[in-house]
């Protein structure tokens, strides 16, 4: 599985054209995906209903869209953010009548019914996010995987049409394999590093972490250079084995604590030190964080309680949501095995 550059729709009550903006692109996506016609309504209406609930409760917000491909399944991820009051009781917002804005109180209920995978994150006056996950077909949705717990938000700086950085994933039984890469600068050369780094991961994606990067590195003399990370998770054996070097983050996440994972020091295909490979618990549950610099590092799961149980999806949005800098390419990807 690739990457798929992520759409980003801001939703605000003094524009609101942005409504039918975001449902416009959320069809056009999903045509491209070949979505049947049945599951194309149902995007259509979940992303109306969830950007006439930022316009109507939370002031200023956006709807993500991320498509994603996994062995036989595709799908779009929404993800609709905001930093409104919050719910206060999630339970009867999602009773059919239920409003506190005058509105006839069927939007989440609605939204609920149709999704393949439903789930919404709040805290009193910190905002609300939600996550809708609607499947290719029909099909899909009777196959879809629960083993599929990841998710990532891919975007340019504001202007590019071409994101600078880059992820992508490898699944074998007993092994998963992760990478990012963030191409210097931004725009088509620094996507050029980006995606050549992508292309060598997928050559050799029975090496160790440490052997990547380096055949990564002798690649990428030929491009600007990028900062990249690789790291195995190896569940059986409760063992992540990582390899990075530049500023790529990554940080094991379990219960209420995060643990940073060691990346060296210099950019890939250019200057680096000794490459060199750590090795980390995995524990059963913990939820694996990765971002380019495009998110701020001061992040920290304790001040979300409870995000980390619920989907991958959610917590890649919030943390997009509060800490994005907005003035470069940004990518996160987050997933639990």
């Amino acid at each position: 599985m690739m990457a798929r550059v992520s759409r980003i729709i801001p939703i605000s009550p003094a524009d609101l054209s942005q409504t039918g903006n975001a449902r416009r692109q959320a069809l056009a996506l999903a045509s491209q995906m070949d979505f049947d016609e049945l599951r194309q309504g149902q995007l259509g209406i979940i992303v109306t209903e969830l950007a006439r609930n930022i316009e109507a409760h939370g002031g200023d917000g956006e709807i993500i869209l991320s498509a994603w491909t996994f062995r036989n399944t595709s799908g779009i991820d929404v993800v609709a953010l905001d930093k409104g009051k919050g719910i206060a009781s999630v339970s009867e917002a999602l009773q059919d009548g239920y409003s506190t804005a005058g509105t006839p109180g069927n939007g989440l209920g609605a939204i609920s019914r149709l999704s393949g995978t439903f789930q919404i994150y709040t805290a009193p006056g910190s905002g609300t996010a939600v996550f809708s996950r609607v499947l290719r077909t029909a099909h899909d949705a009777e196959t879809e995987s629960d083993a599929y717990t990841l998710s990532a938000i891919s975007v340019p700086i504001a202007g590019e049409t071409v994101c600078g950085d880059s992820w992508s994933a490898e699944f074998a039984p007993g092994r998963s394999l992760y990478i990012m890469a963030d191409g210097l600068g931004h725009g088509p050369i620094a996507a050029e590093a980006a995606t050549e780094a992508i292309r060598v991961f997928h050559q050799v994606p029975h090496l160790a972490p440490e052997q990547i990067l380096a055949e990564i590195h002798d690649a990428l003399g030929k491009t600007r250079g990028a900062a990249v990370s690789v790291l195995e998770i190896l569940p059986d054996r409760e063992v992540l084995n990582y390899a990075g070097a530049g500023n790529i983050v990554a940080a094991i996440c379990s219960g209420a604590k995060s643990r940073s994972l060691v990346s060296m020091n210099g950019t890939v295909g250019h200057s680096i030190g000794r490459i060199q490979q750590f090795s980390y618990r995995w524990e059963t549950g913990s939820v694996l964080v990765m971002h380019s610099d495009g998110l701020a590092t001061r992040w920290n799961v304790e001040q979300y309680p409870g995000l980390l149980s619920r989907h991958p999806a959610l917590v890649a949005g919030v943390l997009y949501r509060d800490f994005s800098r907005r003035r470069d390419d940004a990518t996160i990807l987050v997933t639990r095995i």
